[in-house]
């Protein structure tokens, strides 16, 4: 019985999750913690961190400390060797050679030594390096903003498209029933004998298109559910219910308003910039590589056949060695110059790469401004168009049931009123999109988002 009882409770507590309706706000939220391409660039900007950390090196100094412990055994061995055997009548000496033999041997040996290196002047790369690493950690956080704002505009846009399938779904609904009772209207009119049996196997053919597009959509929006819920970090199959929206149409300002807006927030526009700048400070580096370096050394050593004496009696068995270095790289095979070259055109494609960018985010607003002026326009029209099909449906109908008129008439009327709530629903909800993607590109959709709630 407990377990009964715990099932109970545990099926009806999925049951609500399953009934949870999410906001556009909450999916967001959602994606932005599940997304992996978020994640992966939120690892990408904690990697920059610690390369400024890392750059650090070049003014810091390097220690190094080592403690050696060894025995060293020679064995038994032969060799000859010249020695002085005595002095001939001349006084000259007298060399003779002899085979001499080595008794085998075993020796202790004991060291410790600390080193440190300390970079003075290094013609100004570990100051460029460090320089370098704070510019491209901040283009690797405009790429995560980035990030972030396309991925809440890829939301949002998977969003309203499932809220236009939905809509759309309830149109295909309403024209099955309309279809339905066209059905039975024909049936009972053929029953008294005012209409033919052709007019309706006409109307359940009608029926049976509706149903197939109804089963169509249904499909169609399942698919967008799917999507929703992959760009929100989860499993495609998730529940998924979503909250309704209000038509949003704004009035936009100029597009040379809007490129300026772009020109203040959007994050890619600023990561390209940073991109120049770090690139001429990758040449800086390169020319870094041509001036000498100087660095100061300190090396202290002891050594003993004993080990107690390597941390006894620190007034011997020690060696001190101390002073500057100099290093200057002359001539190493033309690789400087190669360097230099390459990091010149590194920052040549920065720049045009910046400019491409900028080119084509003003062409996107452009383009995205005349769509969105363009949808408003088509809604207002199609506002009108929906009114004027439903009253040619009204009087079809009211023709066909006194005859005269004919069940094609009523056809084209419904699949006019039909076709005339799609294109407002489209219209609409392409609107809102567009809406989405032009902030997107103004690079302001997250704020404008956040603030809704």
């Amino acid at each position: 019985m407990k377990r009964i009882v715990f099932f109970v409770i545990l099926l009806l507590s999925m049951g609500t999750v399953t009934a949870q309706v999410l906001t556009l706000q909450e999916c967001v939220a959602i994606g932005l913690e599940n997304n992996s391409n978020v994640n992966i660039s939120r690892n990408n900007v904690e990697t920059a961190d610690f390369d400024i950390t890392g750059s650090l090196r070049g003014i810091l100094p390097t220690i190094s400390a080592t403690v050696d412990r060894g025995e060293r055994e020679d064995g038994a061995s032969e060799f000859l060797d010249i020695s002085p055997v005595g002095i001939d009548s001349l006084g000259n000496v007298v060399y003779e050679q002899k085979v001499r033999k080595n008794p085998a041997s075993n020796r202790s040996s004991s060291s410790a030594s600390l080193n440190i290196s300390q970079t003075l002047v290094d013609g100004g790369i570990w100051w460029n390096q460090i320089r370098k690493s704070k510019t491209d950690q901040k283009a690797a956080l405009r790429q995560y903003e980035s990030d972030r704002q396309y991925l809440i505009r890829d939301i949002e846009e998977a969003y309203l498209n499932l809220l236009k399938q939905e809509k759309l779904y309830d149109v295909y609904q309403v024209a099955v029933e309309r279809s339905q009772e066209q059905l039975d209207r024909t049936q009972k009119m053929y029953e008294l004998g005012s209409k033919a049996k052709l007019d309706v196997y006409q109307t359940k053919v009608n029926l049976g298109n509706d149903r197939i597009n109804l089963l169509t959509q249904k499909n169609t929006v399942e698919d967008a559910r799917r999507n929703l819920n992959i760009l929100m970090g989860r499993n495609p199959a998730t529940p998924l219910k979503i909250a309704s929206v209000d038509e949003v149409i704004e009035s936009l300002p100029g597009t040379e308003e809007l490129i300026s807006t772009s020109r203040e927030n959007q994050p890619l526009l600023k990561k390209n910039e940073l991109n120049i700048k770090s690139r001429e400070l990758g040449t800086s580096l390169s020319y870094g590589l041509l001036w000498p370096q100087f660095s100061l050394y300190v090396s202290y050593s002891r050594f003993h056949e004993n080990f107690e004496k390597i941390y006894t009696n620190l007034d011997q068995n020690y060696r001190l060695s101390y002073g500057l270095r100099l290093s200057w790289n002359i001539f190493n095979g033309l690789n400087d110059y190669v360097s230099i070259e390459k990091s010149k055109i590194a920052e040549k494609t920065a720049r045009e790469n910046f400019l491409a960018y900028k080119r084509q985010l003003e062409s996107n607003i452009h383009q995205l401004y005349e769509n969105y002026n363009s949808y408003v326009e088509i809604i207002g029209i199609n506002r009108e168009n929906l009114a004027a099909a439903r009253e040619e449906l009204r009087l079809a109908q009211e023709r066909y049931q006194i005859g005269s008129g004919t069940s094609l008439d009523v056809r084209e009327a419904q699949v006019k009123l039909t076709r005339a709530e799609e294109t407002l629903i489209s219209a609409q909800y392409n609107a809102m999109i567009t809406l989405s993607k032009l902030d997107a590109e103004l690079g302001v959709i997250e704020q404008k988002i956040m603030a809704q709630q």
